[in-house]
């Protein structure tokens, strides 16, 4: 009697059959260039035959095989995804995992009854995985990533089952984490940026205390000097205010002059000198700024004002007389 069996995705038995005692005297097993045949004696033996390896007849004959097995020995995938501890299994990796497979020792597949691949090597590899990425905080996935990859391949799980297994794992944040970390690194974003406008700040503050500091000294050493000094930097940053300037320092000439005038009638006025005591240089010294001061008092000075004269001069081309000349 044939049994036909319809595998599972991850099932490396394709067919289960169960012989007669003279079954393939006339009609010999399959050939598959992708399937080995493992035979079962009527003693229990297990007999596993390649694809290049088929039996010949008279093993068929005398042998006495009770059951065939068509067992896969062609590569297989499967994925696998599984959320993996970090360190202080606070936050978890998102682990997903391509899987490569095939059958190596097909007489161990049927004598151990595996049916479902997956079912016997994802526990080993969630083992695996889990005991190395609890070794790295959730920050660290690189490393994790890399150290897990090391663990699966030195390991080779399914091996003593008869099964070669080769690993490709990519491990990311879960959306928890992902949702975590960002708000951790968006707050020290925030901080860096805060420290950077801080100095700025301080910066800014520093640069006008310099500069208020400079003007001071500069204001002050001009301040020290004579009124020519103040009148020439006025007129460094306000070059139309000339006749003005020169007004002024006349306006500071006459009024140097009729303070001294002042003074040394005063002194004439309370006795303090004598006739016999000023010679005849002082005399002429105080009759002149007497004079200067009588012709600053009625405008009648040596060099009138710029301003003034410009006035004059217009008033003369227009055909009219000298202001003076009127007063």
């Amino acid at each position: 009697m044939t049994t036909s069996h319809t595998p599972v995705d991850h099932d490396p038995v394709q067919t289960v059959r169960t012989l007669q005692r003279f079954e393939f005297i006339r009609n010999r097993p399959p050939v598959s260039a992708d399937r080995a045949l493992v035979f079962i004696t009527a003693s229990g033996q297990t007999l596993s035959y390649l694809p290049n390896q088929q039996p010949t007849r008279g093993e068929l004959v005398s042998k006495n095989f009770r059951a065939l097995y068509e067992v896969e020995t062609a590569y297989r995938h499967l994925t696998l995804e599984h959320r993996l501890p970090s360190k202080g299994d606070a936050f978890f990796f998102h682990a997903e995992t391509d899987v490569t497979w095939r059958v190596l020792r097909p007489d161990l597949v049927v004598e151990r009854g595996i049916r479902d691949v997956r079912t016997l090597l994802e526990p080993k590899l969630l083992a695996l995985m889990r005991q190395q990425t609890r070794l790295f905080h959730i920050e660290q996935s690189a490393a994790a990533e890399a150290a897990v990859q090391d663990a699966l391949t030195l390991a080779q799980p399914c091996e003593p089952d008869g099964i070669e297994v080769t690993c490709a794992v990519r491990l990311s944040l879960d959306q928890k984490a992902i949702e975590q970390y960002a708000a951790l690194r968006g707050v020290s974003y925030a901080k860096e940026y805060a420290e950077t406008e801080h100095s700025l700040d301080l910066l800014r503050l520093q640069q006008q205390q310099r500069l208020t500091e400079d003007r001071s000294r500069f204001y002050a050493t001009m301040l020290e000097g004579d009124d020519i000094d103040r009148w020439a930097l006025h007129l460094a940053s306000n070059p139309q205010d000339i006749p003005l300037a020169l007004e002024g320092i006349r306006d500071d000439q006459r009024e140097a002059a009729a303070n001294q005038v002042a003074i040394v009638e005063r002194m004439l006025d309370a006795g303090v000198l004598e006739d016999h005591m000023m010679e005849d240089a002082a005399r002429v010294a105080v009759s002149s700024l007497k004079s200067r001061l009588a012709d600053a008092a009625a405008g009648r000075t040596r060099k009138k004002p710029l301003y003034r004269e410009k006035n004059d001069a217009a008033a003369l081309e227009m055909g009219g007389s000298d202001p003076e000349q009127q007063q």
